[in-house]
């Protein structure tokens, strides 16, 4: 990977103070907030004034160009700490660093200047990888130029995300990465998004028809979207931002027990000590996925123990959420409980496509390479 060194423009403290001063200046949530359209512009506004939105590609590459470069980490505890605050936050910041590491990782030093720039005057990025109806579509014109059609759904951060990278496969070649202008509230369609938690993530439809671009909007070569490790690989960073929603959950959960003098019950404890234990395993599958993918190699191991990590945590934030439940009873229900938007949040947050081809595809690849008292 590219030895990147921090710009002139680092300011001093780890990005984990700056979220941590950051989310300091914001109400916590609550769950009667989704009475309402609840908008996270004031949080993306503290994240940029701590400089949080730039910091990521506040690294100066070999080339003399912006390279990303902070180490996992950091972006790891970071993503915790938000995803604990706001798990619809998380998930947006999460797309941010996301886009911010492949355009740095595969664009031009003219790019990455122009993504740089973005981040510093305080525009959000994000990933929108699913084509909605009709599917999203661009192909060359007689000028060079690309001709768009088609949307993109699951959209997240409507009318919050100011670029966005969108995948396109050419009629006759590879996937590419083109950049898109994201700010075209007439472009915008959240309507489709009606679901009982995450709603201020915002992930509606955004229709690309009609649009042009140019060679230099399209990002990398072909193929490079789905390179590993950073393809399935990166999937970690999904899953440390679940994890602070889990922590959290916890948390809360042993603040109320002890609130209302029940902690020391034995069945309490119990509850308390598996809440613990699916806690604790997350996290160090999250940790050692994060290590082992950004260290840049390609490895099938290391893309196969972060899908894992990504599966090991919603199985702990199912069984920690269920405990929760049982622990507290009733009152975890009711409109204004603290707890309450969370479990709605993180149950629609831990949803994914097909994990049971996941396991499968994944468990091939470690089962192949296991070798006992050697880790894979």
């Amino acid at each position: 990977m590219t030895i990147a060194q921090p710009a002139a423009a680092f300011r001093g403290g780890s990005l984990d103070d700056r979220v941590a001063a950051a989310l300091a200046t914001l109400p916590r949530r609550s769950g009667l907030d989704d009475l309402h359209d609840r908008d996270l512009a004031p949080a993306v506004a503290a994240l940029h004034r701590e400089g949080l939105l730039a910091l990521p590609v506040d690294f100066e590459g070999r080339d003399g160009a912006p390279a990303y470069g902070l180490p996992p980490s950091d972006v790891l505890a970071a993503l915790v700490r938000i995803g604990g605050h706001d798990l619809s936050l998380g998930r947006l910041y999460e797309g941010h660093v996301n886009a911010l590491q492949l355009v740095c990782l595969y664009g031009t030093p003219d790019q990455k200047r122009r993504l740089r720039a973005d981040a510093r005057a305080g525009r959000l990025f994000g990933v929108w990888g699913a084509d909605g109806l009709p599917p999203f579509s661009a192909e060359t014109g007689e000028d060079g130029r690309l001709r768009l059609e088609g949307s993109k759904r699951f959209a997240s951060g409507l009318g919050l995300v100011a670029r966005a990278l969108v995948p396109y496969t050419p009629p006759d070649g590879e996937m590419r990465l083109l950049l898109l202008d994201a700010t075209d509230p007439e472009r915008m369609d959240p309507s489709g998004w009606r679901m009982s938690g995450m709603r201020a993530s915002r992930s509606g439809r955004y229709d690309a028809s009609r649009l042009t671009a140019g060679p230099e909007d399209v990002i990398g070569r072909p193929g490079d979207y789905k390179r590993e490790p950073y393809f399935v690989g990166g999937i970690w960073r999904c899953a440390a931002v679940q994890l602070g929603a889990i922590e959290r959950i916890v948390e809360l959960t042993i603040g109320a027990l002890r609130d209302g003098g029940r902690l020391d019950h034995p069945l309490q404890m119990q509850r308390v000590g598996s809440m613990l234990m699916e806690a604790r395993s997350a996290r160090l599958f999250v940790e050692d996925a994060a290590r082992r993918v950004e260290g840049g190699e390609v490895d099938a191991a290391a893309v196969s123990h972060s899908a894992y990590a990504r599966l090991r945590t919603e199985a702990a934030g199912l069984a920690v959420m269920e405990a929760a439940e049982r622990a507290i009873g009733l009152g975890i229900f009711c409109e204004g409980h603290p707890i309450e938007p969370i479990l709605r949040d993180l149950r629609v947050y831990l949803r994914q496509a097909n994990p049971d081809g996941t396991l499968i595809e994944h468990t091939r690849t470690l089962a192949n390479l296991f070798v006992p008292g050697r880790p894979a």
